[in-house]
């Protein structure tokens, strides 16, 4: 039978208030005075209102590459439309459960912090999914789970995809920041070395050090982190970092420089990291030229004026 979908993706969607900020010091001190002197307004902060969450990005990333992409995720009548409006003319389908859309607000200085309201992210267990949802993740490539640090069952999620999917269905999970639950997060790695519920992780350098700390593996390198990750869970491990990319299968590992920027946004990259990675693999890439195909998919979006992924085409002609 022929594949429908390149890569299936689920669950979260947000609704994301950028607010740039410049200097966060700077905000956070400005809001202390005015609520030292009784409230009241901090005026000329710049913002913008954009559709988000893990998944959501991923999956308008995956399409924008000109993936065949499923969406399995969750809205508000509210909201539906900012998430619909996305992803018109892409190779895509949206599957939209009744549950509130999530809220966050970011604010964006030379770091991000986010605010998050998990609406209906944060209770997407595999009684999500109807049976015809289960006839297209087997008929997809890839499945991805993302973002499993807002959904209190998202280890539960990943297992019933294993489960049911079966033991050759590559699973990919990038699991957001995890670090405010980190027994969870040592649990949920439990039953991937266990049970190998998944066969590709991908994380920032800042979460791989809390999951490495969590499989009790000593300081490291980033390079050694990577191969000590993958080589103890039986996974692709994928560290995507300031400084250098990497993977690893837990045998070798593979590392591309990134190029120092000027970013005019930072949330989300990492979701287009990630597509840019996964399409590299759905193509055939050797490691090496995945790492740098994805590393130009990100800098090309941090780089946007418009915060949109690349298309295909885009990143192409950027690595000419």
């Amino acid at each position: 039978m022929a594949r429908k979908f390149d890569v299936a993706v689920m669950h979260d969607f947000f609704v994301d208030r950028l607010v740039h900020a410049g200097s966060l010091a700077g905000l956070t001190r400005d809001i202390s005075n005015k609520a030292s002197s009784g409230g009241g307004g901090v005026h000329g902060v710049v913002q913008e209102e954009i559709r988000g969450g893990n998944a959501v990005n991923l999956a308008h990333a995956l399409a924008r590459l000109g993936l065949r992409t499923l969406l399995i995720t969750h809205s508000d009548d509210l909201h539906e439309p900012l998430l619909r409006n996305a992803f018109k003319g892409l190779r895509s389908e949206l599957r939209i459960k009744p549950t509130p859309a999530g809220l966050t607000v970011a604010f964006e200085g030379k770091v991000n912090v986010m605010l998050g309201d998990g609406g209906g992210a944060s209770d997407f267990g595999p009684s999500r999914l109807d049976e015809s949802d289960w006839d297209a993740l087997e008929a997809s490539r890839v499945v991805c789970s993302v973002n499993w640090a807002a959904n209190r069952r998202g280890t539960a999620l990943v297992s019933a995809l294993r489960e049911r999917l079966g033991s050759e269905k590559p699973i990919f999970v990038d699991p957001a920041d995890f670090r405010d639950n980190i027994a969870g997060f040592r649990e949920f790695l439990g039953t991937v070395a266990r049970r190998h519920t998944v066969d590709w992780l991908s994380m920032n350098e800042q979460e791989s050090v809390a999951a490495a700390g969590a499989l009790g593996l000593d300081a490291l390198t980033p390079a050694a982190m990577c191969k000590g990750i993958a080589r103890k869970l039986g996974v692709v491990f994928d560290l995507h970092g300031f400084k250098k990319s990497y993977t690893s299968e837990g045998t070798r590992v593979t590392g591309v420089s990134v190029q120092r920027i000027e970013p005019k946004r930072l949330t989300g990259a990492g979701d287009v990291w990630d597509a840019g990675a996964i399409y590299g693999r759905l193509s055939g890439m050797d490691e090496s030229s995945r790492l740098k195909f994805a590393n130009r998919a990100a800098k090309l979006y941090l780089e946007s004026e418009e915060a949109l992924p690349p298309t295909l085409d885009q990143v192409r002609k950027s690595g000419a």
